[in-house]
């Protein structure tokens, strides 16, 4: 059975190939925006559904035996009393300075939601990773800088933890590799399940 990977996510594909796995992509459609959960960790996980379900269709259709591999990543920070702020992919430079902001000198939550379905079977599997990840605090002309990087486009949260926002982060409790799209030892245990063997 050949892999897909429901995502054109460059740190996506580069975890998958860390792994030697030989996958195909095929990216999906879906509407994010359709999405109006509040709750962050199941709305992780709808987007991440509505991801696999939108290319096991595809190619369900072309008649493609598949295991698809979907992932969402979303970031938000606990305000006490006030709930929670969610942070999906700034849409302005503005936004992400916003959000770097926030960071300084605090912890915020990278949740990533994997979601695979089996197309031979329609059987679908799900993980849920969740890791802190604590800033120092931040000049504003850090601030500045790093966004001049441009590395905040097309990044959850406005950062890219494999590049220079390497430099502004003190620890991580939980998985590098969630934080960076794709938890690997979470897509592991849906391989086992699965009887994909990647060892």
């Amino acid at each position: 059975m050949k892999l897909f990977l429901a995502s054109n996510s460059p740190r996506r594909k580069e975890i998958l190939k860390s792994l030697n796995l030989e996958f195909s992509v095929s990216v999906s459609d879906f509407d994010e925006s359709s999405i109006i959960e509040e709750n962050p960790i199941k709305r992780c996980v709808l987007i991440a559904k509505g991801k696999a379900e939108t290319v096991y269709l595809k190619l369900k259709n072309n008649g493609t035996d598949a295991f698809i591999i979907a992932a969402d990543t979303l970031i938000y920070k606990n305000n006490g009393s006030c709930g929670k702020t969610v942070f999906g992919k700034p849409e302005s430079l503005i936004e992400a300075e916003s959000m770097l902001t926030s960071y300084s000198g605090k912890f915020h939550n990278v949740i990533t939601a994997v979601y695979c379905i089996d197309s031979l079977c329609g059987k679908e599997y799900k993980r849920v990773n969740i890791s802190k990840v604590f800033f120092k605090k931040l000049e504003p002309e850090e601030i500045t800088s790093y966004l001049k990087t441009n590395e905040w486009r097309d990044a959850a949260g406005g950062y890219k933890i494999q590049g220079a926002a390497s430099l502004f982060i003190k620890k991580i409790e939980g998985s590098y590799s969630g934080v960076m799209g794709l938890p690997i030892c979470d897509l592991y245990e849906i391989f086992k399940k699965a009887g994909i063997s990647v060892l």
